[in-house]
């Protein structure tokens, strides 16, 4: 059986491989580059706003001011998808993601493999 800091340590080396590589590498270069985009920080900014607006009025049951602040919400929606390294970073998130279950999915089996086959050991004892 492996021991608690077995176990962290391993994580530890796995979280190290997994930062290293360029799918995660490209990923993270291009979320820094949306977090200092101004634009981007603007149109984020506007849209948080609106969105609580439109919460807001949706709790004082105001529909037809609901559905304007909709509107704007899905305007400046638009105004930031029409931004090319939105696209970027939508396309390095879905493939970062992609991988990270692809590890997870992989982990999973291998430990359910190993609970598998200690169970099978304990019961030919």
């Amino acid at each position: 059986m492996y021991s608690r800091d077995m176990i962290l340590e391993a994580a530890q080396k796995l979280s190290a491989s997994i930062q290293s590589l360029e799918t995660i590498q490209h990923y993270q270069r291009i979320e820094t580059q949306i977090h200092q985009n101004e634009q981007i920080s603007q149109y984020m900014a506007d849209l948080k706003r609106n969105q609580k607006q439109s919460v807001n009025l949706q709790n004082y049951d105001k529909p037809v001011a609901f559905a304007r602040s909709e509107e704007k919400i899905e305007e400046i929606q638009s105004k930031i998808d029409e931004i090319p390294i939105v696209n970027e970073f939508k396309a390095a998130q879905q493939e970062a993601n992609e991988l990270l279950h692809l590890v997870i999915g992989t982990l999973s089996s291998r430990i359910e493999q190993e609970n598998i086959e200690a169970e099978v050991e304990q019961t030919d004892e």
